[in-house]
């Protein structure tokens, strides 16, 4: 059958493939666009397994919100060209809005066999698999996150530069009414700019784990002795560093970057006085690429 340059166009548009790889497909499947798709997907797995031990330490995290849903998804490559290439960063996108609009997956392998949400022909993995073969480059998943919103509840959302570090932050209120006002919208925007420019580890510091504060008490420990402190005093001062190590670690007892002479804490009572209505953060995911 004679292979016309229509064809090849339609093949490369649709598979993103090279002229002569396309050419050779549609060859090989006798004209039949959908073999030729499949024969391309066949190669392009074996290139790609080929790339899987390449590594890959750059990248973007993607955001997804709707009314009900939030995502952020870490997907890496192996260079900063292809992390800016619209390609790419469309199959970021793509993710997270799969993430917001699929089931929630608990694990790695559950998650790349599902079937693609705006085209089920394709499972997550033929996705990237698809993607690798047209990027030229080891494509790789790292961090997911999904929240359900719930009916007294808003979002707070950041991403920063084109994607380096993301950030969801839920934000609870007692009133309905609350969620639409200026100023509640305002201390969700604000909180989730704060986590992604502070990092904290927890909320608040009851919410701290253990064996993390016991690694600090330990340093504390030691630090204190090592300068001759006398020992009837040393919990004292290492108790004092903890709480100091708090303002550093928990968000709530963080300076708010806005107006460091207050805490978060003491931001968000200044605000829940102004809109009449108790709001408080029950959790919020921060992903930076590559930690």
């Amino acid at each position: 059958m004679s292979i016309s340059a229509e064809m090849i166009k339609d093949l490369r548009q649709r598979s993103g493939a090279g002229i002569m790889e396309c050419k050779e497909a549609l060859k090989e499947s006798d004209g039949d666009i959908n073999a030729a798709l499949a024969c391309l997907r066949k190669k392009g797995s074996s290139k790609a397994a080929k790339k899987a031990e390449r590594s890959t330490k750059e990248g973007a995290i993607g955001a997804s919100y709707t009314d009900h849903v939030a995502s952020l998804i870490e997907v890496k490559c192996e260079t900063d060209f292809v992390a800016r290439n619209d390609k790419f960063r469309e199959l970021v996108s793509g993710l997270a809005l799969h993430i917001a609009n699929s089931d929630p997956a608990e694990d790695d392998d559950t998650f790349k066999r599902q079937l693609y949400y705006s085209d089920t022909s394709k499972t997550v993995e033929s996705l990237i698999t698809e993607n690798i073969h047209e990027l030229g480059e080891n494509i790789t998943l790292g961090r997911r996150a999904r929240m359900e919103k719930p009916r007294n509840g808003a979002f707070g959302r950041y991403i920063h530069g084109v994607g380096s570090i993301a950030v969801l932050v839920e934000v609870l209120c007692n009133a309905e009414s609350t969620l639409v006002k200026d100023k509640f919208k305002e201390l969700c925007k604000d909180l989730a700019m704060q986590i992604a420019a502070s990092c904290p580890l927890s909320v608040e510091p009851e919410g701290m784990a253990q064996d993390q504060l016991e690694k600090e008490r330990e340093i504390y420990v030691a630090q204190a002795k090592e300068s001759g402190k006398p020992d009837k005093i040393i919990s004292k001062i290492v108790e004092g560093r903890i709480k100091k190590y708090f303002t550093e670690v928990c968000l709530m007892e963080q300076a708010f970057v806005k107006d460091t002479d207050n805490s978060v804490r003491v931001h968000m009572q200044s605000v829940s006085k102004t809109l009449g209505d108790e709001v408080h953060v029950s959790r919020f995911v921060r992903f930076q690429l590559g930690e």
